[in-house]
């Protein structure tokens, strides 16, 4: 039996699918550090960064992170982003965004250093506290700082707890999915004496922006867009959720909210 013909066809459908692959076009996004979501210390590059991925393979695309300073993003008006629309909106225009995850972000407090319950009903009321705030967190610092609200920065999650226990802080702001691990981490018997109060009713969003001034960016951003259905209905972004939880509750009505900033940002684009 000869078996050359054989061999050489699957030779050569393996190197016509090697160089399909390597074909695939690379998008370069920025993004700041901000585990869990996104972190290049983290392995898929954290929640966001799998998530990223998946779509991305499903797009027949390739996705590079860079990872900078917000500010320098913010900055950089000629790049693709990762992160909260709100922060870039001001700067840049965008061929697309694509809301990606979610996260919802509360004012938390250690229970036993204070003789009576925390109540915040403005922005005023901050400056008699002392705030914590993680180093290039998701959350808008420069809005409260308008506001004259001060902020002591930590560089790591579990510093900020630790203060908040210790009272050199009294309050620290902190998305929700963060600090629940934090807490059950460090302190799991004292977990019910941390409270919090939300600084939103809804979550924020967290998405794929698509520079309006590379080339083929509308398509490029239908293409992420449709591979998010995609991903959903096959239950590969469920698993990518449930693997990064564990456990631990996610904002009400997720895809809800999902959709309704999909819509909010994309509200002149046809289906």
């Amino acid at each position: 039996m000869n078996l050359r013909k054989p061999l050489a066809g699957v030779l050569s459908l393996f190197l016509y699918l090697a160089s399909w692959a390597s074909a695939a076009e690379t998008i370069h996004f920025g993004a700041n550090e901000s585990p869990p979501y996104w972190s290049f210390k983290m392995p898929e590059q954290g929640l966001c960064g799998e998530i990223l991925q998946a779509l991305s393979a499903e797009a027949g695309l390739n996705a590079e992170v860079i990872f900078k300073p917000l500010k320098r993003l913010i900055e950089d008006t000629h790049n693709n982003d990762l992160g909260n629309p709100v922060f870039y909106l001001k700067e840049q225009d965008f061929a697309g965004i694509i809301p990606i995850a979610l996260y919802q972000a509360s004012f938390y407090y250690y229970q036993p250093n204070h003789l009576e319950k925390i109540t915040l009903s403005k922005l005023t009321d901050l400056k008699q506290y002392q705030i914590g705030i993680l180093s290039g967190s998701l959350i808008d610092q420069q809005a409260f700082e308008r506001a004259g609200i001060q902020f002591e920065t930590s560089y790591s999650q579990a510093s900020i707890f630790k203060k908040l226990k210790l009272g050199r802080i009294d309050l620290a702001i902190e998305i929700d999915f963060i600090a629940e691990q934090m807490i059950k981490k460090l302190y799991p018997m004292q977990r019910q004496d941390f409270a919090h109060i939300s600084i939103t009713h809804k979550p924020e969003a967290i998405a794929i922006m698509i520079n309006e001034e590379m080339p083929g960016a509308k398509q490029i951003a239908l293409r992420y867009r449709k591979a998010l259905k995609n991903i959903i209905a096959t239950g590969r972004y469920q698993e990518i959720l449930a693997k990064h939880y564990k456990g631990i509750a996610m904002p009400n009505n997720w895809y809800e909210e999902l959709a309704r900033y999909d819509r909010l940002y994309n509200f002149d684009l046809d289906e």
